[in-house]
């Protein structure tokens, strides 16, 4: 043992005296990469170092199979990462927020992938697989096409689930990562609100909007609406505009606080000033039967925006819905002779329909 320690350390030796720490990129047989998804606003971000099949025999004689004789670092080089900005699932089980070195223990039938606390180690040689892992998920390799270098696909992505396969020659290795979408998206806009956004209405009116489209939240989005209206402190970048009343009108009436609600949509409706953008508010009026105001809406709307069509046909599903049908054909044809041609074959169905005193 001591004669073969020598001959090892007189070959390594010399070579010290030659080399140079240096500076330069170069070339690397497993080039490093890294790849990034946003899930809602959770960050998911994956460092690996990409080897290459080479025609070489994967399984086994390069990966080690069944943890034998350690797990896989599922890359080269140092372990890989993956890493998420908010707590998230990891095939239905719960996971912090975090940076974590990602191995994996290899089975013909069956992958137990491992999420170390520690991320930096240089491969799976040192790890800890009692006291350092996280969490740990099995997982179903499946057939695949054929990938030379190793890689992670996002794939099947919802608006809280994405699933992450490691594909290598010709096995890929799904597993699913899915966040709680409101409750980070809510404490985001609580973190984000207090930075550089807080002198912003729209930020404020932003964060209430996803609450009311979301149904959730609505106290703390009411409060949001009138931080986007009050202003801060001392009342510093306080503004009343359409979108910002519009926003709370809507949140009061979700909260079943109509009058209230009402009476802030008045205040709104002389502000309007986007057409495209202010139309659905009108819309919606016409769709929760408030007849009184989406009629006074697309008065106003007509008054401001006169050579917009569409302005028309707002007017006609509010003139209808409030069972005025004479009022809601004259402005029917008003838009026919205003509209795009592609939607002549809409518009005249939507006349069959009020003549014939039907939905529309």
């Amino acid at each position: 043992m001591k004669n073969s320690l020598l001959i090892i350390m007189a070959l390594t030796l010399p070579s010290f005296g030659i080399c140079q720490y240096h500076s330069l990129e170069m070339p690397k047989t497993s080039p490093k990469v890294k790849e990034s998804q946003y899930l809602g606003v959770t960050e998911i971000q994956v460092n690996y170092s990409s080897p290459a099949v080479k025609g070489r025999d994967i399984w086994g004689p390069v990966v080690p199979m069944n943890g034998d004789p350690i797990p896989w670092r599922v890359g080269a080089n140092m372990n890989t990462t993956i890493a998420f900005s908010t707590d998230v699932k990891i095939e239905d089980q719960p996971l912090k927020a975090g940076s974590y070195g990602l191995h994996a223990i290899p089975r013909t039938n069956e992958w137990t992938l491992l999420f170390a606390k520690n991320d930096n180690q240089w491969g799976s040689y040192y790890l800890d697989t009692l006291n350092e892992i996280a969490l740990k998920v099995k997982v179903k390799p499946v057939q695949n096409t054929h990938s030379e270098q190793l890689d992670f696909e996002f794939k099947n992505r919802t608006d809280s689930s994405v699933q992450i396969a490691i594909e290598w020659e010709k096995l890929s290795i799904p597993f699913t990562v899915s966040i709680d979408l409101t409750q980070t998206t809510v404490e985001s806009f609580r973190y984000q609100l207090l930075g550089a956004s807080t002198y912003a209405w729209e930020a404020w009116d932003a964060a209430a909007r996803w609450c009311l489209n979301h149904n959730t939240n609505l106290d703390e989005a009411l409060a949001w609406s009138d931080r986007s209206i009050s202003g801060g402190y001392g009342g510093y970048a306080s503004i009343t505009n359409f979108t910002n009343l519009s926003t709370k009108s809507s949140i009061l009436w979700a909260l079943g606080k109509k009058q209230e609600s009402d009476d802030i949509m008045k205040q709104a409706i002389p502000l309007m000033d986007n057409v495209q953008n202010d139309y659905w508010v009108g819309k919606s009026l016409s769709d929760q039967g408030r007849v009184e105001l989406s009629l006074a809406f697309f008065d106003q709307m007509i008054e401001k925006f006169p050579e917009v069509w569409y302005v028309y046909l707002g007017a006609t599903r509010a003139e209808y819905l409030n069972g005025n049908n004479k009022k809601a054909l004259n402005h029917l044809d008003k838009a026919k002779t205003m509209a795009p041609s592609n939607y002549a074959d809409y518009l005249k169905g939507l006349e069959i329909k009020i003549k014939n005193g039907e939905e529309i």
